[in-house]
C-alpha cells in the first residue's frame, strides 16, 4: 500500500499530461503489410505494381490519398475509379494488415516506461479508425494507450482537430502535452494545435524534412523520447515555479 501511495504521489506530480504518438513508420512498420494491400488492389484492377521505395512517397495521407497515387496518373482524378479503388484496397487490407506489422525496436520498452510514469498515452493516425485500433491491441494489448483516434469523424492530419479534441478528452491542455511523428504532416499537426512536437528519425522519412518542417527535437532512437520528456517537465516546473514567484510580488 505504502509503495502505490508513494507512486502515486509520484504521477500525480507530473505536469506534461499527454503523449501523441503517430502509428505507422513511428511506433510500427507497417509498410510491408500495406504494399501486400495495395499491390493486391492494383492486380485486381490490371494495373502495375509498385515497389516500396514508391510507397514510401505515397503514405501519410490517408488511404483515399495512398491508393489515388499508387494508381496510375491518367486515372488520378477520376474520384469513380478511386472510390472502386479505395473499396479494393480496403478489402485487401483487412486480410493482410496485422501480417508483418510489428513495432519498432525499443518501441514496447519506451511505452512501458511512460506508461508506469503516469502519462496518458493515445495514438493519431491517417490510418482508417477500425484497423489502427485493432492494430494497436494486436501490438501492445488492450488498455495500454487511452486513446485511438484514426481516418473518420475527423479531418486527417495536419488538421488540428483530432488533436485537439485528444487534448481535451485527455484532461490535458496543449501546452501540457507532446505530439511524437516520423513526417512533416505530423509536425504540422503539432504545429497547427500549439503543441510540442518530436520528430523520429527511424521512420518514413527523412531527417532533414522533419528538421525543414521545424520539429521542435529530433532523435535517433525511442529512448531518446525519455530525456526529452525529463527535459519538458524541467521546463514547466521551471515556468511554473516562475510564476508563483510573480505571484508572490504583487
Amino acid at each position: 500500500m505504502v509503495k502505490y501511495l508513494q507512486r502515486f504521489e509520484k504521477e500525480d506530480k507530473k505536469l506534461l499530461k499527454t503523449i501523441i504518438f503517430d502509428l505507422d513508420g513511428t511506433l510500427c512498420d507497417t509498410l510491408d503489410d500495406i504494399r501486400t494491400a495495395i499491390n493486391g488492389m492494383l492486380v485486381r484492377l490490371g494495373y502495375k505494381t509498385r515497389t516500396r521505395g514508391e510507397l514510401l512517397k505515397f503514405i501519410n495521407n490517408g488511404a483515399r490519398e495512398l491508393v489515388r497515387r499508387s494508381l496510375p496518373k491518367e486515372v488520378q482524378k477520376i474520384e469513380f475509379i478511386v472510390d472502386s479503388a479505395l473499396e479494393v484496397y480496403t478489402a485487401e487490407y483487412a486480410k493482410s494488415y496485422c501480417q508483418r506489422t510489428k513495432a519498432f525496436d525499443g518501441i514496447k520498452n519506451l511505452i512501458m516506461e511512460l506508461k508506469g510514469r503516469g502519462y496518458k498515452l493515445a495514438v493519431l493516425t491517417n490510418k482508417q479508425h477500425s484497423l489502427a485500433s485493432t492494430i494497436i491491441d494486436t501490438v501492445f494489448g488492450k488498455g495500454i494507450f487511452n486513446m485511438v483516434v484514426g481516418q473518420g469523424p475527423y479531418p486527417t492530419k495536419p488538421d488540428p482537430t483530432s488533436t485537439l479534441a485528444i487534448v481535451r478528452a485527455t484532461g490535458a491542455k496543449p501546452n501540457l502535452c507532446v505530439m511524437i511523428g516520423d513526417s512533416d504532416v505530423d509536425i504540422k499537426t503539432a504545429q497547427n494545435a500549439q503543441i510540442e512536437s518530436i520528430g523520429v528519425c527511424w521512420g518514413y522519412r527523412e531527417r532533414e524534412l522533419l528538421e525543414e518542417t521545424g520539429a521542435n527535437h529530433l532523435v535517433e532512437k525511442p529512448e531518446e523520447i525519455l530525456e526529452i520528456v525529463d527535459a519538458l517537465e524541467a521546463r514547466l516546473q521551471a515556468e511554473k515555479d516562475a510564476k508563483k514567484i510573480k505571484k508572490s510580488k504583487k
